[in-house]
């Protein structure tokens, strides 16, 4: 029988797991309003490419440096700072009529959210038991899907709005940071939960802080580094797809298949719907035997879907479906099992650093892919459609490999 969560463990997990809504949030967003500023600021798709490449940067930055601060400073702390600099950054992105202060928007919460996420996986791995990190990761994964879905949702609603749509949708996520940030920092509640359930974890854990002297001397570590790398290569490949089907596929359909904006973005919020429905399906198997077995549907169905877009990318409804059964699949084979084996593989007083390190590296990878995303989308729909097929046997043979590497522990 598979052990609970229980309520405060739970309210932990849920204000913490806001950093994936956050995330999402952001880099869906900004998919939705590319279309906008195009049209708007009349940018060229270099540009375009240009504004993903910069978010995604600076969630790598911030991925790499909001690990280590956390671990050296404290997460709690390093948590809370990084959150209002989340609502800061997207107040700037909604107000911005120029592209110069728009990028600095950018910037600004992209740092901030790539900094968020990692410390916020280890202020709940450190929380919670071996046990429970499998469904404590899920839910996390659970806000990241509503982050996508409340974006789009905002997006549709508000297509007719034109540029005020972009203040909508960005006005939100300043307004759940700064909620957010206020909880974290001045409910006393809270507070008393955060440090009582990290005293009764720390006794499980201390045997992994006494002989860690640094993230350098570990990588040297042959186990640690060839699980650093597996988990890196797994990250990579899976998320080049999925940020690229997040953050262009409204500009996919609305300017190579030739749908409204507003057609684009129902699409996305009917794939994603779909979406949280599978992940509340896999929250209840997470920590079962039914993990891997999910996992491998997972990647045929990825793999599957990216085969039918490459065949059929210019009929408009053969890649909706391809979108939606692709969408299903990153609950089973991407982002909640990466989030499990970096909390579960990586020594616990340093996984915010190594998860934060891995993040960045992915992320600077998918920044210049994004560069180039939108010019290979004109030049050629079935060679960018072919390069995400080959991601996708990529990711799933280091997930394989993975699951071999585990069993050998």
């Amino acid at each position: 029988m598979t052990q609970k969560l229980d309520r405060k463990t739970l309210l932990l997990v849920c204000v913490s797991g806001i950093a994936s809504y956050l995330d999402a949030a952001l880099l869906v967003s900004l998919g939705v309003a590319l279309p906008i500023w195009a049209n708007y600021m009349n940018l060229s798709p270099l540009i375009i490419g240009f504004l993903s490449t910069i978010l995604t940067l600076a969630i790598a930055v911030g991925s790499s440096i909001g690990g280590w601060l956390s671990d050296k400073f404290g997460r709690v702390k390093v948590f809370n700072i990084d959150i209002l600099f989340v609502m800061i950054g997207a107040i700037i992105i909604a107000i911005a009529k120029s592209l110069f202060i728009l990028v600095i928007g950018i910037i600004i919460a992209g740092i901030a959210s790539g900094a968020d996420l990692p410390t916020s996986l280890a202020v709940i791995a450190e929380r919670t038991t071996k046990e429970t990190y499998g469904r404590a990761i899920s839910i996390t994964q659970l806000f990241w899907t509503i982050g996508i879905i409340s974006s789009q949702f905002i997006g549709f609603t508000t297509a007719s709005l034109d540029f005020n749509s972009v203040k909508v949708i960005f006005g939100i996520i300043a307004l759940i940071a700064g909620i957010n940030w206020f909880v974290r920092s001045f409910s006393k509640k809270f507070k008393e939960i955060e440090i009582n359930l990290v005293k009764n974890i720390e006794i499980e854990n201390s045997n992994n802080e006494n002989n860690i002297e640094n993230i350098w001397k570990l990588l040297k570590n042959k186990q640690l580094l060839t699980i650093f790398c597996l988990l890196t290569s797994f990250y990579l490949f899976w998320n080049l797809p999925a940020n690229t089907w997040g953050s262009f596929v409204n500009y996919f359909l609305v300017t190579v298949d030739q749908k409204s904006q507003a057609t684009s973005t129902l699409i996305a919020f009917i794939a994603n719907v779909i979406c949280f429905i599978v992940n509340i399906v896999y929250l209840k198997i997470s920590d079962t035997k039914y993990r891997y077995p999910t996992m491998y549907l997972g990647i045929i169905l990825a793999i599957g879907s990216f085969i039918c877009a490459l065949i059929y990318s210019d009929i408009w409804y053969v890649f909706t479906i391809a979108y939606i059964l692709y969408s299903a699949s990153t609950v089973l084979c991407g982002e909640p099992l990466y989030k499990i084996w970096s909390q579960q593989f990586y020594p616990s007083n340093l996984r915010a650093s190594f998860t934060g390190i891995s993040y960045g590296i992915v992320r600077i990878v998918t920044a210049i892919f994004s560069l180039i995303t939108p010019m290979i989308m004109n030049k050629s729909p079935k060679v960018l459609m072919f390069i995400l097929v080959i991601c996708a046997i990529c990711f799933g043979s280091c997930a394989s490999l993975v699951v071999k590497y585990e069993k050998k522990l």
